[in-house]
C-alpha cells in the first residue's frame, strides 16, 4: 500500500522562499535514488511553512529513506539541510486509503 510522507518545516531566519526552493530541487536526486520513490512535491503557505510531500510504495521505502537522509553521504542534501530550520521540523508517514 503506498505511503504519503509530509515533512513540514519554516526555513531559518533571513533564507528566500527561492532559496528554499532551489535547495529542495537539488535535493531530489536524493529522493529519486531511494527504493520505493514515487513523487514528491513541495508547497509553501502564504506565512512561510514549507510542506514537502513524498509518496513512496510501502512505509518499509519510507522509513528506510528517512533513515538514509545523511548530509554526509549524500552532500546534494547539504543546501536543503542548510536552509531549513531543523526545529520547527515534522515528519508524518500516512497509510493511504483510497484514491480516486
Amino acid at each position: 500500500m503506498p505511503v504519503l510522507e509530509t515533512v513540514r518545516y519554516r526555513t531559518k531566519p533571513g533564507i528566500a522562499p527561492e532559496r528554499a526552493v532551489q535547495a529542495w530541487q537539488k535535493s531530489q536526486s536524493f529522493a529519486k535514488a531511494q527504493p520505493g520513490f514515487l513523487s514528491r512535491k513541495i508547497a509553501v503557505t502564504e506565512d512561510g511553512e514549507f510542506l514537502d510531500l513524498v509518496e513512496w510504495q510501502c512505509m518499509a521505502d519510507a522509513k528506510a529513506a528517512a533513515e538514509n537522509f545523511n548530509p554526509a553521504k549524500f552532500p546534494d542534501l547539504m543546501e536543503l539541510v542548510d536552509v531549513l530550520d531543523e526545529s520547527t521540523m515534522v515528519m508524518t508517514h500516512y497509510d493511504v486509503q483510497a484514491t480516486t
